[in-house]
């Protein structure tokens, strides 16, 4: 874990700091007027280690992932709210702190809301397989769209438009005088309507993505289903993936998830199954929002004391996105989930990798460690 915090996120601490300061008045004896705004601090701190292929490497090696959230929420009224992010995240022990967004909230009523700032949206994403679980990354549906603009919430419709930031945004560069300068030029638009029925959720979303140009933008489309009976519960997801919608036959991805739970007291089980339909000439692939065309996992558990839970995972994976390419392997393993005290979560495990395909190379053991506490 990183022993300081950078520049970055000291002057964000420093700037939350001073907000949350109430007004006092000026001359000396003066009565306080007003309390102030309310002020909560909430993140998560996540650090883990994982080793090499303890079998084949000739030297044992090692790989590392850190994460630092810090939120905080200030309420100066029952109408008026406002949020800022702060996030430090990488393959590293000290990655480096960034202002990860702010927005400020008008809540009319209980179903009324409008955001306005820097906002964040998300469709699809995977639950139930541990390592495609980061909607930043991964999702069927659609990875995270970061903009700067406005939402506006009402009865179930989520409405959101504005310009792209970060990696959700395109830049045209210009050269003059030698100089170059740079301007981001995408914008978003995203609609979704969450349907509730009983204990299950329906939500219908679209997404259009402008780097206006006529033939490069994206679209994403699709159905988000949780749906709850009893002890059996499962998510479902189709998406539909587009780019250069501007072409008479343009590139379409339909990528397809189930994933079910049943929950029998102590004994869970878990599962997903994914399936991605490319396009044979052109497949649209978004970054690594589709991790691998096809992949299914299953993991009964059992919890073994009030605090240890211990789960078999079982994992088939075809690990890219090309189906000519044959680096296939089924994964089995153990895990177990320690959790002393609520808010801390302990995870270790051991998997075993065996080449299905004929290019997946050796047999292969991971061991891991990741440690998540929540404030």
């Amino acid at each position: 874990m990183k022993n300081r915090l950078s520049s970055n996120l000291l002057f964000g601490l420093a700037t939350a700091t001073l907000l949350s300061m109430p007004a006092f008045a000026q001359e000396a004896g003066a009565a306080v007027e007003s309390k102030g705004p309310e002020v909560k601090f909430s993140g998560e701190v996540e650090f883990d280690v994982y080793t090499g292929d303890v079998l084949n490497d000739d030297k044992q090696s090692h790989e590392y992932a850190s994460t630092f959230d810090l939120n905080v929420d200030v309420k100066f009224n029952e109408k008026w709210s406002a949020s800022v992010q702060l996030e430090a995240d990488g393959e590293t022990t000290d990655p480096t702190a960034i202002y990860n967004g702010a927005f400020v909230q008008y809540t009319h009523n209980e179903n009324a809301v409008v955001k306005f700032g820097d906002l964040t949206f998300s469709e699809g994403a995977f639950l139930n397989f541990y390592d495609y679980d980061d909607p930043a990354d991964n999702a069927a549906g659609m990875a995270e769209h970061d903009i700067r603009g406005i939402e506006v919430d009402y009865r179930g419709i989520v409405f959101g438009l504005g310009f792209g930031r970060g990696g959700n945004d395109n830049q045209v560069c210009v050269e003059e005088d030698g100089e170059e300068s740079c301007v981001g030029v995408a914008y978003d638009a995203h609609l979704a309507y969450e349907l509730g029925l009983g204990e299950s959720v329906l939500r219908p979303y679209v997404d259009y993505k402008s780097y206006q140009e006529a033939e490069h933008n994206e679209l994403h489309a699709g159905l988000d289903a949780n749906l709850k009976f009893g002890a059996f519960g499962l998510h479902a997801v189709y998406g539909l993936h587009a780019d250069n919608l501007g072409e008479d036959a343009p590139n379409v991805t339909h990528a397809f998830l189930a994933e079910p739970s049943l929950e029998l007291g102590i004994v869970n089980v878990k599962g997903t199954a994914f399936y991605a339909y490319f396009d044979e000439e052109s497949p649209t692939v978004h970054g690594e929002e589709i991790p691998e065309y096809f992949f299914a996992y299953a993991e009964p558990s059992v919890s073994v004391l009030e605090f240890l839970t211990l789960g078999l995972p079982l994992e088939y994976h075809t690990n890219t996105v090309d189906v000519n390419e044959d680096v296939s392997t089924f994964d089995v393993g153990l895990r177990a989930y320690f959790t002393p005290v609520e808010g801390l979560e302990v995870t270790g495990f051991a998997k075993v990798e065996i080449p299905v395909g004929d290019d997946a190379g050796d047999t292969g053991l991971n061991l891991g460690l990741e440690t998540v506490y929540s404030f």
